[in-house]
């Protein structure tokens, strides 16, 4: 039973899988090594400095990608697509409470609250849009 389960688990296609998926996440750790070397662990939205696996969510590093993972999938490892935010903004974003103006790095990103958000807001936005009022 053994030598049948492993001649499974080995076949042509398994591996080849198994390769591109460890392709795919080297690729991806060292466009987020890339990332933590431009943005000096600094979240683009708040300002605050970030540790990689912090506790607090408001000082745990996160990345995001500035087009969605399905929506680019090959901008997923280019590290001008993808900014370093604390978890707290992280969540706001995905969620639509903040909506992100930009997707190149390399230039201005600005960040803005959306109407989801009526109530007090956790932080002041350090890169905010002017307002056309």
């Amino acid at each position: 039973m053994r030598e049948t389960f492993f001649k499974h688990d080995m076949e042509p296609g398994a591996v080849a899988r198994r390769r591109r998926r460890a392709a795919d996440a080297k690729a991806l750790a060292e466009a987020y090594a890339d990332v933590d070397r431009r943005d000096a662990g600094q979240c683009w939205v708040t300002g605050r400095f970030t540790m990689a696996g912090e506790p607090d969510r408001r000082l745990r590093r996160e990345h995001h990608h500035l087009k969605g993972r399905n929506i680019k999938p090959e901008w997923v490892t280019v590290p001008k697509r993808i900014i370093t935010v604390c978890a707290e903004a992280h969540q706001l974003i995905t969620a639509g409470w903040i909506e992100v103006e930009g997707t190149d790095a390399t230039k201005v990103i600005r960040f803005h609250w959306t109407d989801l958000c009526k109530g007090p807001r956790p932080f002041e936005i350090r890169s905010r849009r002017v307002s056309q009022e």
